[in-house]
């Protein structure tokens, strides 16, 4: 097996023979050459791979990326003033900043105060808006006002647990997995259920309020008669776009120290977004929010069913969705859904069970997705639950064609935009990461979805 040094050295040796092959500025290099070219540049990133995981393996080098303190630098290398413990981080890609072509870039982008950026820079960019200085690694490791460098005990055993300072459990390196387990996304299926477009501006959607009527017609004979009837009337909604978002502040010190960081925190942001969103397709009021379908469809069967507490409950839960799909008109029945939450559904299948019906109201669809009465259910954690006390209505089962009857709006794509801000509180250290999206729904065809409701006496 090569040593640490052995590798590097041959990745060393890889990047100078994929340079070699650029040659002056101008050249045009053939098919062969372009194919040593990736040869070599793949051997240095495979290199590189299996150099991190033997420093990972390395624990010493793992609580020291910069090297032991006092061992193998020699004291002329740390000539420059020194105050109490000074260290300077060493990025990654040090060596590639040590390029005359890095350091002219560096000097032109202090030179404009910014302004100048090449893609030179990239190579010291530590994450944070901050470049790595050429030369300055002989700063990075530690050393006292007097010259010497620190000392540390050496544990004569670890079975103290980290608790002995004499016993050298202070050293005992604990490893961190380099990954933050999340939070798992709760259910939000209205927006899977809905139609999704994108929006660059308000859009007025018209709608029918009413029918036109027709009237019979009396025979013209010695007097005309006239054709009867009444016009249409038609209506207006207008799918908007409402902001909605969330800023986190996190130290550099943080961000550059943990890499795993910067991902958890975007990836947090994102579901936070979802979440607030799922809340606002399930309950938003429409006025500078998006409109939620609760209490926006059409009455379903009119009268909330009533639950008593008695055997038979389960009984008319079974009833109301035979009753509900009775109340949607044809029109929207080939593509219609049903909407509740987890527990609901677990309710329906135990009072099926129970009720011990001879042809199953649920069932799974060939790719998995569970079916009942033969339609798709979307299960959304937004809808309310079935009451289990005094209650005069909750809606907690929604059926109907929710691609017809609900539309949602995303301002300017589906994406959420994440934006970093690292002037506001630069001064403190603090970089801002900020996710936001613009979103509108509402109800175009009331209709088309029809609730169930359910009182509790």
């Amino acid at each position: 097996m090569h040593s640490i040094f052995e590798l590097k050295k041959d990745q060393a040796a890889s990047l100078q023979a994929a340079e070699a092959l650029l040659g002056p500025n101008g050249h045009v290099m053939t098919t062969a050459e372009n194919e040593q070219y990736d040869f070599h540049m793949k051997k240095f990133e495979d290199l590189g791979n299996q150099i991190k995981a033997r420093e990972r393996m390395n624990t010493i080098r793992a609580a020291f990326p910069n090297g032991m303190p006092g061992i193998g630098v020699a004291d002329a290398a740390y000539q420059r003033p020194v105050g109490l413990m000074q260290t300077v981080s060493t990025p990654p890609n040090w060596r590639l900043t040590a390029s005359p072509e890095y350091t002219e870039s560096l000097f032109a982008y202090l030179r404009t105060g910014g302004k100048t950026h090449t893609g030179e820079l990239l190579a010291g960019a530590d994450g944070v808006g901050g470049y790595h200085i050429p030369g300055s690694e002989q700063w990075t490791r530690q050393r006292f006002a007097n010259g010497s460098f620190p000392k540390m005990n050496a544990a004569m055993y670890e079975g103290s647990g980290g608790s002995s300072d004499g016993a050298g459990g202070y050293a005992i390196n604990v490893p961190t997995v380099e990954q933050i387990i999340p939070l798992a996304l709760p259910d939000m299926g209205l927006m899977d259920a809905a139609t999704v477009i994108p929006t660059a501006t308000d859009i007025k959607i018209p709608q029918q309020a009413s029918f036109g009527t027709s009237a019979l017609k009396t025979e013209s004979n010695s007097t005309l008669a006239t054709f009867g009837g009444t016009d249409p009337t038609l209506g207006q909604i207008t799918l908007s776009a409402f902001m909605s978002g969330a800023v986190r502040w996190v130290s550099w010190e943080l961000m550059q120290d943990v890499q795993a960081f910067q991902q958890f925190v975007v990836e947090d942001l994102l579901r936070g977004q979802r979440i607030l969103e799922g809340q606002l397709l399930a309950t938003g009021t429409g006025t500078g929010q998006a409109q939620g379908v609760i209490g926006n469809t059409g009455n379903g069967t009119g009268a909330p069913y009533q639950l008593t507490g008695a055997s038979t409950d389960g009984m008319l839960l079974l009833d109301s969705l035979f009753d509900v799909t009775a109340t949607l008109k044809a029109a929207y029945q080939a593509n219609a859904s049903w909407i509740m939450s987890r527990a609901t559904a677990l309710t329906l299948r135990k009072a099926q069970m129970q009720s011990n019906l001879y042809a199953p109201l649920w069932t799974e669809g060939a790719d998995g997705t569970p079916l009942l009465l033969g339609r798709p259910v979307y299960f959304d954690q937004n809808m309310p639950a079935l009451p289990t006390a005094t209650n005069a209505g909750v809606v907690p089962i929604l059926f109907g064609d929710f691609k017809q009857g609900y539309i949602i709006g995303v301002r300017g794509g589906a994406g959420v935009n994440v934006k970093i801000l690292d002037q506001p509180m630069a001064t403190a250290g603090q970089l801002g990461i900020l996710a936001y999206r613009r979103l509108d729904a509402r109800i175009r065809r009331s209709e088309a979805i029809q609730a169930v409701t359910i009182s509790h006496s």
